[in-house]
């Protein structure tokens, strides 16, 4: 059986594939503990893993250490080509959980898309969609700091701006937790509204929105009461399992690569 991994920053996914290719149920756990995690009983099953891995090596071998000698194990990087997605980015400097949700994202709309993975720091990227081929094609992206990040960097900087996380925005905050909270979430916001309005300038064409990772729903929360209304944006996608999902993708092209 497949098994495929997104080890974060933070937290690491992992979901076992059906014949079909579709994802069984999504688990997870932080990174501190992985090795007292369910996904050692998950992995004795696996024939085959593959990896996006964001977290260095020494998270890989630990994570590595739990896989049984005989699976084969993959670690995916970020490629100029694959799955019908053509990358402008430079390879070596894109992380692979990102190149996993563009090529996801691809597949789903096929269509010019802004991609957001919203975790320990949060990535906005954008996909459109090349006249010739009828392919996607990764033309950039930014990364900023995470909801938390952001938070954590106010409290640790400075005297009396203390607050206590919980991902929701006030439209007017009357205190100084919820002015905190409020201002980060529309920081996010707001330049993921930038993004969706260059991506429709260069292609001629509404972007979909799809957000995954860790704060994907109180950042959808926000966008949903916010700009991306006038935007004449239907809705935001809300994607848990984007990366892994590109993983099985990727899976598949590199079956059909040992076929050739």
């Amino acid at each position: 059986m497949l098994l495929v991994m997104d080890i974060g920053n933070t937290r690491t996914k992992w979901a076992n594939v059906s014949d079909d290719g579709s994802l069984q149920e999504m688990q997870s756990c932080l990174n501190a503990e992985i090795a007292t995690s369910p996904l050692k009983r998950a992995l004795k099953s696996a024939k085959k893993v593959l990896i996006a891995n964001v977290a260095g090596e020494a998270m890989a071998a630990a994570v590595s250490e739990l896989i049984p000698s005989r699976a084969q194990v993959i670690f995916i990087t970020a490629q100029l080509q694959a799955c019908g997605v053509f990358n402008r980015y430079q390879p070596n400097s894109l992380g692979v959980d990102r190149w996993a949700a563009l090529i996801a994202a691809w597949h789903m709309y096929k269509q010019p898309t802004i991609v957001v993975n919203a975790g320990t720091a949060i990535t906005i990227d954008a996909l459109t969609r090349d006249t010739a081929t009828k392919g996607g094609v990764f033309i950039g992206g930014t990364i900023m700091p995470g909801l938390r990040l952001m938070q954590e960097a106010l409290g640790n900087n400075t005297a009396q701006l203390k607050s206590t996380f919980n991902g929701k925005a006030t439209v007017f905050p009357t205190n100084t937790q919820d002015a905190m909270q409020a201002g980060c979430i529309n920081a996010i916001a707001g330049a993921i509204v930038v993004m969706m309005q260059q991506l429709e300038k260069q292609s001629a064409y509404l972007p979909k929105l799809i957000v995954s990772g860790g704060d994907a729903n109180n950042i959808g929360d926000a966008l949903k009461n916010s700009l991306i209304i006038k935007l004449g944006l239907k809705r935001v996608i809300i994607a848990e399992s984007l990366v892994l999902q590109g993983l099985v993708l990727l899976e598949s092209d590199l079956l059909k690569k040992e076929v050739v």
